[in-house]
């Protein structure tokens, strides 16, 4: 009897093992490298220990810094070299270059894909420019459908004597296309056609009015459709905004993401995230080298949780895996990333390793 208890438990040992052995999430890393190597990152990320490995490189466009992963997860789209990329995503997750196409606009900065995963939509930075593209069934990109070319100016004479288009995304129901313009402290606002990439102003709303010199950076839609998050590059700030039936958007409240007091170099903000559970939003802050979280209250107040600067270096981007139990800093000064775990009830954070290398790392995108 004693002899069958001890087969019985080193069998349930051994089918836990099985069950519960490591499991690996696949991950993306654009670079802002423009050297020959430059390439897209596929890394996989331990989910019981935190640790990041590098499985293969693709290095089919030139500065590969933003990168946007589909719907249906089949492919990958990266800007870079004024272009915009498509790969697609094969069962080991590896890319296989399709085509690509010109950006119609200089230094394309941002990628994004459609709900419907029809259209693809690119912000030129250098250029101050926004471009649609319809996206056909295997992925690859046509010609751009869709180009409006900004103008206008702010405060800040350095950042701000043109237009700087810097981000540009989707609302959770497909209906409306937001782009933040840097330069002129606008979101332009479009209607959009979930048959094409086919766009037009938003009649209710062609555009959203930041505060003069505060410099709309990314910004970021809750799942309800119901609340925006606009970061603010030059001043640091997080805009909370409400979104109406129409797609209007209306400043509900601002709130700093750097201590009043902070004196170092100078602070340009980044990046900007919720974490899956659409409890807390979070972004990084570029000068102070930290990443902060705010809890998200009624009405869409926020109230700051978390400051973190540990190990922190230039954060371009950083990202949540899908369980939300890790966040990956890419450090854009020192080549590397960073992971700290996550407290989903409390929104904390807290420093758990420098992981590998990768050179100037902006863009972090799980599959």
């Amino acid at each position: 009897m004693k002899k069958l208890f001890t087969v019985v438990t080193l069998l349930i040992a051994g089918f836990a093992s099985v069950s519960f052995q490591d499991k690996t999430i696949p991950l993306y890393i654009g670079t802002q490298d423009k050297g020959a190597n430059s390439s897209v990152s596929l890394c996989e990320l331990n989910t019981s220990t935190g640790q990041i490995t590098l499985i293969d490189t693709f290095n089919n466009c030139v500065g590969p810094g933003y990168v946007a992963i589909s719907p249906n997860k089949k492919n990958l789209y990266a800007v870079g070299g004024d272009k915009i990329v498509a790969f697609a995503i094969g069962g080991d997750n590896k890319l296989t270059y399709l085509n690509s196409e010109l950006s119609a606009g200089a230094g394309p900065c941002h990628v994004a894909v459609h709900p419907s995963g029809k259209s693809a939509y690119v912000a030129n930075y250098g250029g101050g420019s926004f471009t649609a593209y319809d996206l056909q069934p295997d992925g690859k990109v046509t010609a751009p459908v869709f180009t409006e070319q900004y103008s206008g100016t702010g405060p800040n004479e350095k950042r701000q004597d043109k237009a700087h288009a810097h981000f540009a995304t989707a609302s959770p129901d497909g209906k409306y296309v937001y782009v933040t313009d840097l330069g002129s402290d606008k979101i332009l606002n479009y209607l959009a056609d979930n048959k094409g990439g086919a766009l037009k102003p938003n009649p209710a709303q062609p555009f959203f009015a930041g505060k003069p010199g505060a410099g709309p950076r990314h910004l970021i839609l809750h799942p309800s459709g119901k609340s925006l998050f606009l970061l603010n590059e030059l001043d640091a700030t997080i805009t909370s905004c409400s979104i109406d039936k129409n797609g209007v958007i209306k400043a509900l409240n601002s709130y700093p993401t750097i201590p009043a007091d902070y004196s170092g170099p100078t602070n340009t903000s980044a990046a900007i995230h919720l974490h899956p559970n659409g409890k807390f939003v979070y972004v990084s802050n570029r000068g102070h080298n930290s990443i902060t979280g705010f809890k998200i209250g009624a009405n869409g107040a926020l109230e700051m949780i978390d400051q973190q600067t540990k190990s922190i270096a230039t954060p371009r981007d950083f990202n949540f895996d899908p369980s939300g139990k890790f966040m990956i800093v890419a450090n854009q000064a020192t080549d590397n990333l960073v992971v700290y775990d996550v407290d989903a009830a409390s929104g904390k954070l807290r420093f758990k390793r420098e992981s590998i290398g990768v050179k100037s790392p902006i863009c972090v995108a799980f599959l």
